[in-house]
C-alpha cells in the first residue's frame, strides 16, 4: 500500500513540473505570439486601392428636409421652378449667387439664376460649388475625398483633377465631416442636374477664410469658358420683417456697386465678398435677379431669413429687354411675392359677393403697401373646366388690390353671359388672376401682316376701330391656336365681321402674368 502511494505521488509531480514548464514557455513567448496572431499575412507594400476607396459617394443628407426625397416629386418641383423662363442672355454667367434654404422658401429665387444657364448648358462642364460650413468648424476651405455626390436625381461626379490642384494650396484641407451633412451645397445640386448636360463639381465649404486669399486661388478657374462658380449664401437671418428688408436692401446695393459687405451681413458673406473681388478684377457686372424672404412665404414676419440671387457676367451691348419683356419680369416678381395675397383677396371678394351681395374692399391694414400701387387685372372664373365669368381692366387706374377685388365681384355677379354666381356654386369655382403689362402698338401694312406678327401663346391682343374694341387674353390661344382664326374671332368680339378690315383699325399687343388659384 505504501509503494502504490509513492508511485501516485511521483506521477502527479511529473505532470506539475511539465505544466509549469509549459506555462513558463507560453509566458516567455506571449509578445511573440500576440504580435503574430494580431497581424495579417499581407504586407502594406502590396496595398492597392479598393473600389469603395476610389469611388466613395457622399450620400444625400437633407433630402426630405430641405427638398423632396422622392425622385419624381423632386423632378416635378424643380421643373416647376424653372418652367417660368426669363429672357435669355447672350453672354455666359461666370459667377452666380444663390440662396440655400429649403425649397419652399428660397428655390424660386434661386431658379431665377439657374434659368440664365440654359443657353450655356452644353458649354459648362465644371461647377465650383462654394458654401459656408454650418456644422463643422473649418479653418480655411474644406474639400471632400468623395468621388461622387448623390441626390435623388442621381450621382454627380467630382472633378478630382481640379480638387488635386487646389489641395496643393495651404488654404485647403480634406475634411469629409464638413461635407457630410452640409445643406448649402446639396440643395444646389438638383438644379444643376436639371440644367446642365454633362458636368462635374468641385464642392467647397469654408469657415474662417480671407476672401482676398480665396479669390487669388480661384482666379485661374474664372478664366475658363467651361467653368462656372456658384456661391451659396443666404442674407438676413432671424430679424423682424422691416429690419430684414432694410438689411437685404443694403446688401443688394453694396453688391450692385461692388462694395464688400460686412462679414456678419449674411450666411455666406465671405463667399459673396470673394465673388465681388473676382468680379472687380475681371470687370464682371453683377445683376440682381430676385430678392425675397421667408416671411413672404410663411406669413410670419416676426423672424425672417432673406434670400437673393445674382449673376456676374461680361456685359454686352446685345439683349436689352424690350419694355414689354421688362414689364413681364417685373410683374412675375410681383406675382411670386404677392400672389398669395391677391388670391386671398379674390376668395374674400367671391364670398362677400355671393353671401352679402357687396364688393369686398381690401384695407391697407391687412395687406402690404405695394398692393395699393395701381395695376390692371382680369379675373377669370371656371366651373368644371368651363368659363363661368371673366371681367377685367384695360388700364391701371386704381390700386391692384381694389382692382382684383372689384373684377372678382364683377366676374361673379355682373358678367352678362352668365347668371350671378350662387353660394352653392362657390365650392366648385376655380379662378385665375391675369396681371397686364402696358400696350405695344403693332405697326403693319395690311391684315396679312398683322397675322404674321402675332405670337401664339404669348400675345394678348386688342383691336380698335372707332368706338368698337375687342380684347383677347393670351389664354385664348389655347382654344384658338391659329393666328388667322384668333384674329377673326377677336373681330367678332369687337362687333365686327370676320371678313371686315379697315385702314383705321389699330392693333396692340400686351402680355400677362397669370396667378392661378391654389386651393
Amino acid at each position: 500500500m505504501k509503494q502504490k502511494n509513492d508511485v501516485d505521488s511521483k506521477g502527479w509531480s511529473y505532470y506539475i513540473i511539465w505544466g509549469v514548464a509549459l506555462g513558463a514557455l507560453l509566458i516567455l513567448n506571449y509578445f511573440y505570439f500576440n504580435e503574430h496572431i494580431s497581424s495579417n499575412s499581407d504586407t502594406i507594400n502590396t496595398y492597392s486601392l479598393r473600389d469603395e476607396d476610389m469611388n466613395k459617394t457622399r450620400e444625400a443628407a437633407v433630402a426630405g428636409m430641405f427638398y423632396p426625397a422622392d425622385v419624381y416629386q423632386l423632378s416635378a418641383v424643380v421643373d416647376s421652378y424653372l418652367e417660368k423662363g426669363s429672357p435669355k442672355i447672350s453672354s455666359q454667367p461666370r459667377i452666380i449667387i444663390v440662396p440655400h434654404a429649403g425649397y419652399i422658401y428660397s428655390a424660386a429665387v434661386a431658379a431665377k439664376a439657374y434659368q440664365k444657364l440654359l443657353p450655356f448648358q452644353k458649354k459648362i462642364k465644371n461647377v465650383i460649388l462654394i458654401g459656408p460650413s454650418h456644422f463643422v468648424a473649418v479653418n480655411g476651405v474644406a474639400l471632400p475625398t468623395s468621388a461622387k455626390f448623390k441626390t435623388p436625381l442621381g450621382s454627380v461626379p467630382l472633378n478630382r483633377r481640379m480638387i488635386g490642384e487646389l489641395s496643393a494650396d495651404s488654404l485647403f484641407v480634406f475634411n469629409d465631416k464638413a461635407h457630410a451633412k452640409e445643406h448649402s451645397l446639396e440643395v444646389q445640386l438638383p438644379f444643376l442636374q436639371k440644367i446642365l448636360k454633362d458636368f462635374s463639381i468641385v464642392p467647397m465649404v469654408y469657415g474662417h477664410v480671407d476672401p482676398q486669399r480665396f479669390a487669388e486661388v480661384l482666379r485661374p478657374y474664372l478664366q475658363r469658358d467651361d467653368t462656372l462658380i456658384v456661391i451659396s449664401a443666404d442674407l438676413s437671418h432671424y430679424l423682424d420683417d422691416a429690419s430684414a428688408r432694410a438689411k437685404d436692401e443694403a446688401t443688394a446695393q453694396a453688391v450692385r456697386v461692388g462694395k464688400p459687405i460686412d462679414e456678419h451681413a449674411s450666411c455666406g458673406a465671405a463667399g459673396i465678398n470673394t465673388a465681388l473681388i473676382l468680379a472687380k478684377e475681371y470687370t464682371l457686372q453683377p445683376r440682381l435677379l430676385d430678392m425675397s424672404n421667408s416671411g413672404q412665404v410663411s406669413g410670419d414676419t416676426s423672424s425672417v431669413v432673406g434670400y437673393a440671387s445674382w449673376l456676374f457676367r461680361k456685359e454686352e451691348a446685345a439683349e436689352p429687354l424690350s419694355p414689354l419683356e421688362q414689364e413681364v419680369e417685373n410683374l412675375d416678381n410681383f406675382a411670386r411675392h404677392h400672389g398669395e395675397a391677391l388670391r386671398r383677396i379674390v376668395r374674400h371678394s367671391l364670398e362677400t359677393a355671393v353671401n352679402k351681395h357687396k364688393v369686398y374692399k381690401p384695407s391697407r391694414r391687412d395687406f402690404d403697401d405695394v398692393l395699393f400701387n395701381k395695376g390692371a387685372s382680369f379675373v377669370t372664373l371656371t366651373k368644371n373646366g368651363s368659363l363661368r365669368g371673366c371681367i377685367g381692366s384695360l388700364m391701371p387706374g386704381r390700386a391692384i388690390a381694389l382692382d382684383v377685388s372689384a373684377n372678382a365681384y364683377a366676374a361673379a355677379m355682373e358678367d352678362s353671359r352668365f347668371q350671378p354666381l350662387t353660394a352653392e356654386e362657390l365650392p366648385q369655382i376655380d379662378f385665375s388672376i391675369s396681371l397686364l403689362t402696358g400696350y405695344e402698338r403693332i405697326e403693319f401694312k395690311d391684315e396679312a401682316d398683322v397675322v404674321r406678327q402675332l405670337k401664339p401663346g404669348t400675345d394678348g391682343i386688342v383691336i380698335r376701330d372707332g368706338d368698337r374694341q375687342g380684347l383677347f387674353l393670351p389664354s385664348v390661344w389655347e382654344q384658338l391656336p391659329e393666328p388667322r382664326e384668333f384674329l377673326n374671332n377677336l373681330k367678332l368680339k369687337a362687333g365686327l365681321s370676320p371678313s371686315y378690315w379697315s385702314d383705321d383699325i389699330k392693333v396692340y399687343r400686351f402680355r400677362v402674368v397669370e396667378i392661378k388659384n391654389e386651393n
